[in-house]
């Protein structure tokens, strides 16, 4: 009763909602991000019968590297869903990132920070945020670097020196340091983050052991940083050290999840997260599975569906009370896909807009 509860509930965070298709095409397997295309977009109905392709943003960004100027590859989508109807894309090859309103059609590109490479030494940018701050009415970029000195020639030290965060404001239009204490140490974290009510939360690896993992969360609005133990994962041995998997967190119905997929079995572990900072109020709700015939997740929708990918290629639905599969029709041959959740806002985001 309390699993058809939790799935069936309206929640008011998927009000005038849609669903977006992001897939990232590669040519041949393993091949170089420069050779990578990106497609968005806008889809709806059991099978994606209504799909519709959104035009990127018109933004002219110059090459990396001379002969590399690809203007019309797209851009990556680094989150689950948007900001206040606001996207956080980067055009991989150049490593620019972008703000864009998709309903409004509005963008902007993020400056370069003066805290970036300098000629003595080297910052190497490994982990990005984007979110809104409700206090000041002000949609913010983070980011942590690995700084690293420069030698007489120019040439980059292998070894770190520090590490550094910065917060870009749009409404200021200007980077600084941020000083967060413990957390100015390195964290392995996932790229991509999930964004919920003015925080952002994303799934993080230990300093000393790969298998042990948080959430790591940030108020944009207070700016501190959050950490929520993650329960112990082992494989079907029972063994922490060789788990033979993912983990992956995703917006449940407006809560805060993560999923363990055994990739040998299909067998899907879901639980939900209660309170922040607090290990013990993840609770297990669901075991889909096993299928195997499904590969791992890609999404939830808005009514406790989730999307996962087949081995085979093709995207399939599955309704995590009755676990019934759906086949959407979509195949992913030599393709990356995820779903994200778009919130209309027909609001400017602040800035000047290009």
């Amino acid at each position: 009763m309390y699993r058809y509860h939790f799935v069936t509930k309206d929640h008011s965070y998927y009000d005038n909602t849609s669903l977006l298709l992001h897939q990232t095409f590669c040519p041949s397997y393993g091949c170089h991000p420069f050779e990578e295309t990106f497609e968005l977009y806008s889809v709806s109905g059991s099978r994606f019968e209504n799909k519709v392709k959104l035009d990127w943003p018109n933004i002219k960004i110059a090459p990396a590297y001379l002969g590399q100027a690809r203007y019309d590859s797209g851009f990556r989508l680094l989150d689950s869903g948007s900001v206040h109807g606001t996207l956080y894309l980067v055009c991989a090859p150049n490593r620019n990132f972008i703000l864009w309103n998709p309903s409004t059609k509005e963008s902007k590109l993020i400056p370069p920070s003066p805290f970036d490479s300098g000629p003595n030494w080297y910052l190497f940018v490994d982990h990005r945020g984007f979110g809104y701050d409700s206090i000041r009415d002000d949609y913010k970029v983070i980011c942590h670097g690995k700084v690293s000195k420069r030698n007489y020639y120019g040439e980059v030290n292998k070894e770190v020196d520090s590490y550094l965060w910065e917060i870009y404001s749009v409404r200021r239009n200007c980077w600084r340091k941020l000083d967060v204490g413990v957390h100015n140490k390195h964290k392995s974290c996932e790229r991509e983050q999930l964004y919920i009510d003015g925080l952002s939360h994303w799934m993080c690896y230990g300093e000393t052991r790969y298998y042990e993992r948080y959430m790591l969360s940030f108020d944009w609005s207070n700016e501190i940083f959050l950490t929520t133990p993650i329960p112990p994962v082992s494989n079907i041995n029972g063994c922490f050290e060789y788990f033979l998997g993912m983990i992956q967190l995703v917006l449940l119905n407006g809560s805060i999840a993560f999923i363990i997929s055994y990739i040998e079995t299909g067998t899907f572990h879901i639980s939900i997260l209660g309170e922040l900072g607090v290990k013990e109020s993840w609770t297990k709700i669901f075991i889909v599975g096993p299928f195997p015939c499904l590969e791992c997740p890609i999404g939830a929708g808005k009514k406790g569906d989730m999307l996962f990918i087949k081995k085979d290629g093709e995207l399939a639905w599955i309704d995590l009370n009755t676990q019934i599969i759906e086949d959407s029709g979509v195949i992913t041959e030599r393709s990356l896909c995820k779903i994200a959740i778009h919130k209309e806002n027909l609001l400017p985001f602040g800035g000047k807009s290009i």
